[in-house]
């Protein structure tokens, strides 16, 4: 970054540069400055609205020698503020890991020729990436072998459709050149009756919009691919010379090939910890795992069979062959249950290389007024902070709190919608209640345990691994922990994520960084020790 004070330059704003004054726009802080007119790339994206941030997610892998350096990367929170950061981790680590055995380094990192190796303990990585998990949330991790062994789109890796990396949230693994595209299902419209002893979830009505759902997503590909075009004809009619355009023409092909050629999809949910407790489940509850699990796999099967039928009308993706996937755990996992989808795709095809997954979610669920992704409510009862930009100051809005960099935020109270919803139906009034009264009206509520705060983290776990069963992408999930959370649990949880299959996992102890939420009150792990299950 650099810090600005009546400085005259050229600055960058989206895709042109303006000649302007710095301090006429009362920002000091800027991504980019630029003495000249550049031709730039900016980590993909460009930086814009004054304060408006892209996203990014940094990863490296336990076998480069670099990666202990890269752990400590976020232990400064003034630095990379702008990309997550993640380590991948494959099963020869975890492996040595659990048998105390060396782990071998190399580089380059992708041949099995290396002309450098190094033997270290694993324990030595281990131990700093739980720490620093513990101290500052990040980094994740990311179970590398899991992913790729579950990967449907890694059956093309020939074709250049290799998992490299993820985007921001890690919810989708991705090749090279290609996109994120999300559309979410609100699992909580599909109750009901909701928060009454009749709830039941219509699967009908569930798998009939599935279906309908991965249609829009197919249709978002061509969507992506209509403005594809159009960014490309804009580059060649810049008056820029052809020598400069075609670095970024080259690039726009590449992301166009691959969108055509793979139309990968994320077709995903929200609500999922409201669609429990209107059904009366508890999240973190063995019943509540096994019922999500069942929604997921309706999910995968019907988004798999819509695919399908696309493909009967408008042609499978280009590289599909049913013999290269006949190896794979994901496909043949459904194929199991609903052999009538195994028969469709071995006729017809399939439209999109790779579908599902489960994002945050965050903003949209605040639209819906539903749980985020697949995660419990957060709080029923809570304040939350939303960013002051700089842009706002001379608006005279009022701050609340200055957090550890010095970012001001204003403060709202909230109560979660969906247990007004509750209260509504049973006839309980919120109005003017004290917070030991709202406490207590919690306490009999479908929401009692069943929060961020107070779930049984051991069951949270091995409900993202079990639901993992029926995503071909991955899904973005965060272990919310009270802060007397000790590094030792950290240690089991992350062990334990591995175990039963999670292809990622990452945790947030609360007040290990200057929050965005403040808790009303204190919570312990308590009844819910991480080696008691």
């Amino acid at each position: 970054l650099e810090r600005c004070e009546d400085y005259t330059d050229e600055i960058v704003v989206q895709d042109y540069i303006e000649s302007k004054t710095l301090s006429e726009c009362n920002v000091t802080t800027y991504d980019l400055v630029l003495e000249k007119e550049h031709l730039f790339w900016c980590e993909g994206f460009y930086v814009h609205n004054c304060g408006r941030r892209g996203a990014l997610m940094l990863a490296t892998h336990t076998k480069s020698m670099d990666s202990q350096s890269f752990i400590d990367a976020k232990l400064d929170t003034t630095k990379v503020t702008g990309a997550n950061i993640s380590v991948k981790i494959d099963d020869e680590f975890m492996e040595a890991l659990n048998n105390g055995t060396e782990y071998i380094q190399q580089f380059p990192l992708n041949t099995k020729n290396p002309t450098i190796t190094k033997n270290i303990n694993p324990k030595d990585i281990w131990n700093k990436l739980i720490h620093n998990n513990w101290k500052s949330a990040e980094p994740g991790i990311l179970f590398w072998d899991t992913i790729l062994r579950e990967s449907v789109a890694d059956c093309y890796k020939d074709f250049g459709f290799e998992t490299i990396g993820t985007n921001p949230c890690g919810e989708i693994t991705l090749c090279d050149s290609d996109s994120c595209r999300l559309l979410l299902l609100n699992l909580y419209s599909f109750v009901e009756s909701p928060f009454t002893k009749s709830a039941y979830f219509d699967f009908e009505k569930f798998n009939k919009y599935a279906q309908i759902a991965q249609r829009y997503m197919d249709d978002l590909v061509d969507l992506e691919l209509e403005k594809i075009d159009q960014i490309i004809s804009k580059i060649e009619s810049d008056p820029e010379s052809d020598e400069t355009k075609a670095i970024e023409i080259g690039l726009w092909n590449r992301i166009k090939k691959k969108c055509s050629s793979g139309r990968r999809t994320g077709t995903g949910v929200t609500g999922e910890g409201d669609m429990l407790a209107a059904l009366g489940l508890i999240y973190g509850t063995t019943e509540a795992t096994d019922f999500a699990t069942k929604v997921h796999m309706e999910l995968a099967i019907n988004a798999y069979k819509s695919s399908t039928i696309l493909a009967k009308e408008r042609g499978a993706f280009e590289y599909f062959d049913f013999k290269l996937e006949v190896n794979n755990p994901f496909v043949n996992r459904l194929y199991s249950i609903d052999s009538e989808l195994k028969k469709m795709t071995e006729e017809y095809g399939r439209r999109n290389i790779s579908i599902l997954t489960i994002s945050p979610a965050g903003s949209v669920s605040i639209l819906t007024q539903t749980t985020s992704g697949i995660e419990p409510a957060f709080m029923i009862y809570y304040k939350r902070r939303t960013k002051i930009n700089p842009s706002e100051k001379k608006s005279n809005i009022h701050v609340d709190f200055v957090d550890d960099n010095g970012d001001e935020w204003r403060e709202y109270k909230i109560f979660h919608q969906k247990f007004l919803i509750w209260a509504n139906i049973n006839n309980h009034h919120v109005e003017n209640l004290s917070d030991e009264q709202i406490n207590e009206l919690i306490k009999i509520s479908p929401y009692h345990n069943a929060t961020s705060a107070d779930i049984n983290w051991k069951e949270s776990i091995r409900m993202q691994g079990e639901v993992n069963k029926y995503i071909d992408h991955s899904i973005s999930k965060t272990c919310n922990l009270p802060s007397d959370t000790t590094i030792e649990q950290v240690d089991e949880l992350y062990r334990y994520a591995h175990k039963v299959g999670c292809k990622g996992v990452t945790i947030y102890r609360d007040g290990s960084r200057s929050g965005v939420f403040i808790s009303n009150d204190k919570t312990s792990l308590g009844k819910y020790p991480l080696n008691g299950g």
